[in-house]
């Protein structure tokens, strides 16, 4: 059960409890619904970085799932398992997150993963591996390389702090693959 309960619908802005319906009312964002300006702002950035970032799909998937792992995260392995599975990400792939094992891996995607792990481990990204990740990335994909590991280490600390538990309803992958958004 959540640290604090979720706020009640009918107390909400009839705005922000329009916003929160045609986000899935997914308990992350149910939570945040106490701060309304910054759910929606943070819900406008969860989307642009979903929707319409430079990164490839799978590989921003792999990204935020080896955050979910490194932040303990079970919601947010949970969410974004169904959301590599819609993006085309083989279960196997999805599994390395966990195992650490990347030989399976491409290349790009190692290089994004020890991205992702260096922001998590170092707070920043070591010479050796920003080295390698100019040589792979653009500029703009680098940014949001960043962007995507911070939001997502973010993320894992709402959920971790104010122990936000999974919803009863189908992931947000199922949800996305259902509205032709993955």
């Amino acid at each position: 059960m959540a640290r604090i309960p979720y706020p009640d619908p009918a107390s909400l802005d009839p705005e922000i409890a329009d916003r929160l319906e045609r986000m899935g009312s997914l308990n992350v964002n149910r939570m945040m619904a106490h701060a309304p300006t910054l759910m929606v702002a943070y819900s406008k950035l969860g989307a642009a970085l979903l929707r319409k970032g430079a990164l490839e799909p799978p590989l921003r998937e792999l990204v935020i799932l080896r955050i979910g792992v490194l932040c303990e995260s079970d919601y947010e392995w949970y969410q974004h398992v169904s959301v590599g599975r819609a993006v085309g990400l083989s279960d196997d792939k999805i599994n390395t997150m966990k195992s650490g094992d990347f030989s399976l891996l491409t290349e790009r995607e190692k290089i994004a993963v020890a991205y992702a792990e260096d922001i998590k481990k170092l707070g920043r990204v070591s010479d050796a591996v920003f080295d390698r990740a100019k040589g792979e990335f653009t500029p703009g994909e680098l940014v949001e390389l960043n962007l995507v590991s911070g939001f997502y280490i973010m993320t894992a600390g709402h959920l971790l702090t104010l122990e936000i538990e999974k919803e009863d309803t189908p992931p947000l992958g199922e949800t996305m693959k259902a509205h032709n958004v993955a």
